[in-house]
């Protein structure tokens, strides 16, 4: 699973990572990002990579309101391409979310510790995305989920489900309209424990409402871990 984000870097550096065109004037540094917020993704109009600023949980085309949208918020890539909320997104929108990092819930008995993931690099990511328009109620709605694998040896220390990070080498996969299923699959992996770090971060972030840089202190030096 994958229930919030951070994108904390520069807005110019998110532009200049994706290689995208954008006309935004800009982006708030986004330090705790949850479901029906509306955030920067990057999708491919035919000629260039774009950024659009989409609402996190897909709303299907075919819905009949947009309630569906806080069970949509993940699509689980082992069944991407047969779950109707997801099939149409997964052949012709798909879109890449920009990230520095997600958190977790780790369990301990009756306690549940935030844990922030980010790659040891602290660069910036691309989850695998899906997107969609919705109309309805005279409204026009742009969509997106963020698609999830296993988790690999290192987030499964925290949690079963882990967002797929793809590599920047795969952008372009992930966005060709020409795509496969299969090579679409292919890409949809855990990503290398071994490029990961994990940490606990301030209780805060437990409530959407915290959105600045004190979400993510760091609360025990010692819980610092990583695989090498």
């Amino acid at each position: 699973m994958c229930g919030r984000y951070t994108l904390a870097k520069p807005f110019k550096s998110i532009v200049t990572h994706f290689k995208a065109k954008t006309n935004q004037v800009g982006f708030k540094e986004r330090f705790n990002i949850a479901p029906s917020q509306n955030v920067p993704t990057v999708v491919y109009d035919g000629h260039d990579r774009q950024i659009s600023v989409l609402r996190w949980g897909l709303i299907p085309h075919w819905a009949k309101d947009d309630s569906i949208g806080m069970k949509t918020i993940n699509a689980r890539a082992e069944t991407i391409s047969e779950k109707p909320s997801f099939r149409d997104s997964f052949r012709s929108k798909r879109c890449l979310v920009p990230a520095d990092g997600f958190i977790e819930w780790a369990r301990n008995t009756k306690q549940k510790t935030p844990k922030y993931i980010n790659l040891k690099s602290n660069e910036l990511f691309g989850m695998a995305g899906l997107w969609a328009e919705w109309n309805g109620d005279g409204r026009s709605i742009q969509t997106f989920s963020i698609v999830t694998t296993e988790a690999n040896d290192l987030v499964g220390k925290v949690h079963h489900r882990m967002p797929v990070i793809l590599n920047p080498d795969s952008y372009s996969k992930w966005l060709d309209p020409a795509a496969s299923s299969a090579q679409l699959k292919s890409l949809l992996v855990p990503f290398p424990s071994q490029e990961m770090n994990v940490r606990s971060i301030s209780k805060v972030v437990n409530s959407a409402k915290y959105d600045s840089p004190d979400c993510l202190n760091q609360t025990e030096q010692a819980d610092l871990f990583s695989l090498e």
